[in-house]
């Protein structure tokens, strides 16, 4: 059966992924959503690199979004933000993708690799695989592998993800809440300018109670005594 590895850009599915050897028939997917931090796109570069296998990368295309992919394409066409209620994001943009970019190269039956920590149990158990007939495995989970071993793992490492994990997926993803946002803005503000061109563009807001104009305006007030390390998203996400 082909092995297929979930590799989101972050630290733990790469640790995984380079603990598993992929073999040159098996697939490391990366979907890409458009809106990950140039960090994350550079640390993906640099496994391949260093540790010789192929990223497949895919990401979301529209008939009616010519010339645009990702988050962009999805929103432009829908014409409609995604919320934590309704999270077509999650669906469209990693979800479907990945579905539609392997089913010519292997079907819908493989095994799929998740990069879900020890320290993850919760994560583990609330897993449901969106393919029938597939063998979902979490390695890291198996082995007791926890965050400070995956950190430690990287120190060892000549390259690394340069950014806190709280910046990784989508840069500004609803789902860290707007704490983390006003954090996120505070340090880097122009990460807001596509996020409220999305806003302004489409009439409605990502959270039902404020907009990210509004958060920005929050941020560029607040004071940074904060620590991005330590930062941790308001909800899960499938993105991780």
């Amino acid at each position: 059966m082909n092995r297929v590895f979930n590799l989101s850009g972050g630290k733990s599915s790469a640790y995984m992924t380079i603990l598993c050897e992929p073999a040159p028939d098996d697939i490391v997917l990366f979907t890409d959503t458009g809106r990950e931090h140039p960090a994350t796109y550079k640390f993906l570069d640099e496994i391949e690199k260093h540790e010789g296998f192929k990223i497949h990368r895919a990401a979301y295309t529209h008939r009616r979004s010519p010339g645009l992919t990702g988050f962009d394409a999805l929103t432009k066409w829908k014409r409609y933000l995604p919320n934590r209620v309704r999270r077509i994001c999650t669906v469209e943009l990693k979800i479907m993708v990945a579905r539609r970019y392997l089913r010519p190269l292997i079907g819908l039956k493989f095994e799929q690799y998740i990069g879900f920590r020890a320290d993850e149990e919760r994560r583990v158990r609330n897993y449901k695989s969106t393919y029938k007939g597939t063998v979902t495995k979490f390695p890291l989970y198996e082995k007791g592998i926890t965050k400070a071993m995956v950190d430690a793992f990287w120190l060892s490492k000549p390259y690394t993800l340069e950014i806190p994990a709280i910046q990784g997926n989508c840069d500004l993803c609803f789902l860290k809440g707007k704490n983390n946002i006003i954090k996120l803005m505070a340090a880097y503000p122009e990460m807001a300018d596509k996020w409220i061109s999305d806003e302004k563009r489409s009439g409605n807001t990502f959270f039902p109670d404020v907009s990210y104009q509004q958060l920005l305006t929050i941020a560029k007030s607040a004071r940074p005594d904060f620590n991005l390390e330590e930062a941790i998203p308001s909800y899960s996400c499938h993105c991780h």
